[in-house]
């Protein structure tokens, strides 16, 4: 294994570049519009089994948030 000079970076492989501020508006509204998809699901089956509706329920909710911080940072100036 070579040892690199104390100024250079350590090699780690690839980087990954930041999403763009399109990227992060996109990837927001599709986690937004797949919670509005799990919560309406869950709303209809009411006399289903608790169990079950609590789970999509709550990854709704959580797709819903992540979606909304996403595009909050994508539409910054």
């Amino acid at each position: 294994m070579a040892l690199s000079p104390p100024g250079a970076p350590a090699p780690s492989g690839r980087r990954r570049r930041p999403l763009s501020k399109k990227a992060k508006i996109g990837l927001g509204l599709l986690f937004t519009l797949v919670g509005l998809f799990l919560l309406a699901d869950a709303l209809p089956s009411a006399p289903g089994p608790l169990g079950r509706i609590l789970p999509v329920a709550a990854a709704g909710l959580l797709a819903l948030w992540l979606g909304g911080i996403l595009m909050g940072i994508g539409s910054r100036s």
